[in-house]
């Protein structure tokens, strides 16, 4: 398998095949079922959208000083499709949805040691709720990688103005610079655990909720740390999810959508960023008894 990089990640290293875990999924005894899932039921299986955070000052983490420099591809799984091409959308004002790959291999682990400082950084800090700290790990691991993304804030780090009454109190998941320009990141997962469907309308009600959310996150955040843009950042459980993902986008209002770029990452093998307790990576999660 080839990766797929960008004209400008080409001239200095091409495929980091060296770098990512390429062997084949095998197979391993099944783990529980995540009886949680992000502070919802298992029926719903979805992300909950969060009100509160406790915000802190800190300084970003940087990036290697030369951005090409800077290995590709997460070092945890196998990703191809697009990597570095969102720094050029930061300034459009339409929306924006791309979509690539992660493969994880049985023998790779999930540990701190296999991760950026940033990803370190979010792996030792508590978020503000639910059970989602794998997938924005991996979400800053990505953009690190793949956009030389620096961590400016984590979750309960950014500041935002006190709750008022015109809408929900939404926050962001990460906050990280891209070439200079401040970026939110809100992070979620398309999965239901089988033998239950994953619907269009769950994936409906997943994306507005979720983009609402970022209108909201971006009205509400001081200067301090105000941002250009926000990425909604999707996991997908398989390709089915996937599709849902990109045919109900397709037909959210120009409002809910806004100017925000929603990356689909559709995963294989990775069944620890859905499910509790964690599968070994390279496993999907097993289904519900």
């Amino acid at each position: 398998m080839r990766c797929r990089t960008s004209a400008w990640e080409r001239l200095r290293f091409g495929c980091v095949a060296l770098l990512l875990g390429c062997a084949s999924p095998a197979g391993q005894p099944p783990a529980a079922p995540d009886a949680s899932l992000d502070g919802a039921s298992a029926d719903a299986a979805l992300d909950l959208a969060v009100d509160t955070a406790s915000p802190s000052d800190t300084a970003p983490d940087q990036p290697p000083a030369d951005a090409a420099d800077a290995p590709r591809g997460p070092t945890l799984g196998m990703l191809t499709g697009p990597c570095g091409d969102l720094r050029g959308m930061l300034r459009a004002r339409e929306p924006s949805r791309v979509q690539n790959r992660l493969v994880f291999a049985a023998g790779e682990r999930y540990e701190r040691a296999a991760l950026s400082p940033g990803g370190q950084r979010i792996f030792d800090t508590d978020n503000a709720g639910g059970s989602s700290t794998e997938s924005e790990v991996l979400s800053f691991e990505l953009l690190f990688r793949c956009e030389a993304a620096a961590l400016v804030a984590t979750e309960t780090e950014v500041r935002y103005a006190p709750p008022d009454d015109s809408g929900a109190n939404s926050i962001t998941d990460i906050l990280v610079s891209i070439g200079g320009e401040r970026v939110g990141v809100s992070v979620t997962r398309a999965y239901r655990p089988a033998p239950m469907a994953l619907t269009d309308a769950d994936v409906r009600d997943l994306l507005v909720r979720k983009l609402q959310g970022i209108v909201r996150s971006s009205q509400r955040v001081l200067p301090e740390h105000r941002w250009v843009k926000q990425i909604l950042h999707v996991f997908a459980v398989d390709d089915a999810a996937a599709d849902a993902v990109a045919r109900v986008w397709a037909t959210l209002d120009a409002a809910v959508r806004a100017d925000t770029i929603v990356l689909v990452t559709v995963t294989r093998g990775g069944g620890f960023i859905y499910c509790n307790p964690d599968p070994p990576l390279g496993m999907e999660c097993p289904p519900l008894r």
